[in-house]
């Protein structure tokens, strides 16, 4: 509820005036003494009842929207009563870079009539939207009064866009036992025992416990279980580069989109992965389509908003994908390295990551023939790590172009 001072101040100037006048000219001077007083409480009340009368609903097209994708917006208002309602307006929030809505719509004032506001949201860019009606205002006949209610937006997520990649993403992880590519997590991996079961017909086995059958005199034969070390670990590097631009934002979500396009493949194929989110010390398990089900709710919240250097992603044992969206020449955040001299001296110990930089449009040619020296780095040390790049400005595809190439 809000006041207007001035408007309150020239009806109480009038009522002042007005009073004066009370009992100099019989009954027409009490008229006029009462008039503004009556009228003023006669707009208030109206204020409330139009604010009582007042219906709506809002529509969402859909609740869990991908990147790119359009989310169509409707809101439905009506006046229950056949009065008309005081002046009143719809106001919006407006989600993301780019605005959906007009910043207010006015209401239809006229009795038992009705309007509808379409809009459409544009979810240009991954993450936490707040979309919708945030309020609605009345002001009464004479503007001394306004009455504004607060409506809780709607909040949804906007997940990254997803490619689906073909079997030579496959190349990129190296394990033993089941988790070798083409192999599936779900197969047993016959260097690791689980238990003894006794030999029935029927049930096949290729591994025979013959030291238990000798001493026992039971037939047996040997379960083995199913590796669970990690095939391929995804890092993600959350650098946090030039703040609040849209090469950031175009950059940024190509490397999410990468990250869980390849996660989604070895999930799918059974492949054991590990997401690594910048320098966290814990990565997160990727055993199964249901876990990426779950990481994929995370995806969201994901903010880019470090400046150590990704050493993490150097000198494992596992094989691992640096996916980052930092320049790859030119140290940043008070870091001695940078990703260039990093390759140079990890490259012919075998300690160099799998490579896709994710750069901004602008910056794209740039890194691109970057990318193409360190192909010749890698050439002359005689490895075969991947090392590409993504450029947003070629759109979604242009990750499947990056990964699935042959080996």
């Amino acid at each position: 509820m809000r006041i207007n001072p001035l408007a309150l101040a020239v009806y109480a100037v009038l009522a002042f005036i007005f009073a004066t006048f009370d009992g100099l000219a019989g009954p027409l001077s009490d008229l006029i003494a009462l008039g503004v007083p009556i009228l003023v409480l006669t707009s208030i009340l109206h204020l409330f009842l139009s604010n009582h009368w007042f219906r709506f609903h809002q529509n969402f097209s859909s609740d869990h929207p991908r990147k790119g994708q359009t989310v169509e917006y409707a809101l439905s208002f009506s006046n229950e009563s056949v009065v008309p309602l005081a002046q009143g307006v719809c106001v919006f929030s407006n989600p993301g870079p780019l605005d959906s809505f007009s910043s207010s719509v006015a209401i239809p004032s006229g009795g038992l009539q009705s309007g509808e506001y379409r809009a459409e949201i544009r979810c240009s860019y991954r993450g936490t939207y707040i979309v919708g009606l945030s309020s609605y205002r009345f002001t009464d006949v004479l503007g001394i009064l306004t009455l504004e209610t607060r409506i809780e937006p709607r909040v949804f997520y906007v997940y990254p866009e997803l490619v689906q990649l073909d079997s030579s993403v496959e190349r990129l992880a190296r394990s033993s036992g089941a988790d070798r590519p083409g192999s599936s997590a779900l197969d047993e991996d016959p260097s690791i025992f689980e238990y003894l079961a006794p030999l029935r017909a029927g049930i096949p086995s290729t591994r025979i416990a013959w030291k238990r059958w000798a001493a026992t005199g039971t037939p047996s034969r040997i379960v083995s279980g199913k590796s669970r070390s990690t095939a391929l670990r995804v890092f993600l590097d959350l650098w946090q580069g030039p703040r609040n631009t849209l090469e950031k934002l175009a950059s940024e979500d190509m490397a999410v989109s990468a990250a869980f396009s390849v996660l989604q493949y070895l999930s799918q194929s059974r492949i054991p992965a590990e997401l690594v989110l910048g320098n966290r010390e814990q990565g997160i398990r990727i055993d199964n389509p249901e876990d990426f089900t779950r990481v994929f709710d995370l995806s969201t919240n994901i903010i880019f908003m470090e400046t150590e250097f990704p050493d993490r992603a150097f000198g494992n044992s596992t094989s691992t994908l640096l996916i980052t969206t930092r320049p790859l020449v030119g140290s940043f955040g008070g870091a001695e390295l940078d990703l260039f001299t990093a390759f140079e001296e990890a490259l012919p110990a075998n300690r160099a990551p799998h490579l896709l930089a994710c750069p901004g449009p602008i910056a794209a040619e740039r890194e691109r023939a970057t990318v193409e020296a360190l192909l010749e780095l890698q050439k002359a040390c005689g490895t075969k790590q991947l090392a590409a790049l993504a450029d947003p400005a070629q759109g979604i595809e242009d990750i499947r172009h990056a990964l699935c190439v042959p080996s």
